[in-house]
């Protein structure tokens, strides 16, 4: 049974004139989506918080343990922050993996109670079912996309260090490195093509490690990737080729790349490193001008992210903030298309109006 909070979402997002009738018809069937009814729901609200005067931002990259989602608290945080959009993608945890879950079906809860606020994403691609039990995640991923109840693939971890957070709490098991050019890349760099589903990767930023990501681009050129986390660097030394020249390369060459923009702010450290990782910032707090020239010469190519955990649901507002701060120092018309332009293009093959 939906909530009254849940109720009145369902209701804010429909014309009047539709009444009860649309209202029910606005709860989504199993099975493949009703994608004209949500691209409605989502124009609304998105339309509903530029009318007052706060700039709505899609947030292209979070995720989450469904089995400890707060669902009314993020929906009422999100309210708060006025975000548009979220694009909120299942983890499959080890609790969850020995349970016997390959799949995890948190689209039809959040769309059931939401419909207006969350993006219905497949799951993350990470430890341990990606790894340990990799056909039977991958079929989940391919089941998604041919019923048609996804429109878009979440994050899929190939190199990966331990999160600041874990680093801090000596939990350093997360230290991922799959093969970008192995079978599971292979695979989901075809799936792309074959399918027109966009995917988000986290591929730390290495030297030896660009080649890679440049062959695979190459070979799958029709492949939609979203490189997460622009311009975040643990390890300098490792990435020295790295900069707003290469990037922008990249975009010439590969025009179905997209990077998202959650990196940490001006102060945040890697504690591993100890160094600051997010290379995007300038000493007086703004963006470096070559990391903000190329955003404004292609700003096309790039999305609004938090990046929110299973571990940090808790600090949306912190995160909304400083990435605020991050759209607050881009020009008003660039502004506007990282924050929610790109996305709608991204998911629906059409402009935002």
């Amino acid at each position: 049974m939906l909530t009254r909070r849940a109720l009145m979402s369902v209701a804010a997002m429909l014309p009047m004139s539709l009444g009860g009738l649309a209202l029910a018809a606005a709860q989504p069937a199993a099975g493949a989506l009703d994608v004209a009814r949500l691209k409605e729901g989502y124009r609304l609200r998105i339309q509903r918080i530029l009318a007052g005067g706060v700039m709505p931002y899609v947030d292209i990259e979070s995720s989450c343990n469904a089995g400890k989602l707060d669902l009314d608290d993020l929906a009422k945080a999100m309210d708060d922050c006025q975000i548009g959009l979220m694009a909120l993608s299942a983890d499959i945890g080890q609790g969850a993996f020995e349970r016997g879950v390959r799949y995890e079906d948190l689209n039809t809860r959040l769309l059931q109670h939401y419909p207006d606020r969350f993006i219905p994403v497949g799951n993350g691609g990470q430890g341990p079912a990606l790894m340990e039990a990799t056909e039977a995640f991958e079929a989940g991923e391919e089941k998604a996309i041919a019923d048609g109840s996804v429109l878009l693939l979440g994050e899929y971890e190939f190199r990966h260090y331990p999160s600041p957070r874990q680093a801090k709490r000596g939990d350093l098991d997360r230290d991922v490195n799959v093969p970008l050019d192995g079978p599971i890349g292979h695979w989901l760099f075809a799936l792309s093509e074959r399918t027109g589903m966009a995917f988000q990767i986290h591929y730390e930023v290495e030297d030896t490690l660009l080649p890679v990501i440049e062959k695979m681009l190459t070979q799958y050129p029709r492949a939609r990737v979203i490189w997460c986390h622009l311009a975040q660097v643990r390890y300098i030394e490792r990435a020295a080729s790295y900069s707003a020249t290469y990037v922008e390369s990249l975009i010439r060459r590969f025009p179905h790349l997209m990077f998202d923009t959650a990196f940490g702010d001006a102060t945040s450290r890697y504690p591993l490193s100890q160094q600051l990782h997010a290379r995007i910032w300038g000493d007086g707090g703004g963006l470096k001008p070559e990391w903000l020239d190329l955003i404004v010469a292609h700003p096309d190519r790039f999305l609004s992210a938090l990046d929110l955990g299973g571990d940090r649901l808790n600090r949306i507002h912190e995160y909304d903030a400083k990435h605020r701060l991050f759209l607050r120092c881009l020009p008003g018309d660039v502004q506007h298309q990282v924050a929610y332009r790109n996305a709608w293009r991204l998911l629906f093959n059409e402009e935002f109006a």
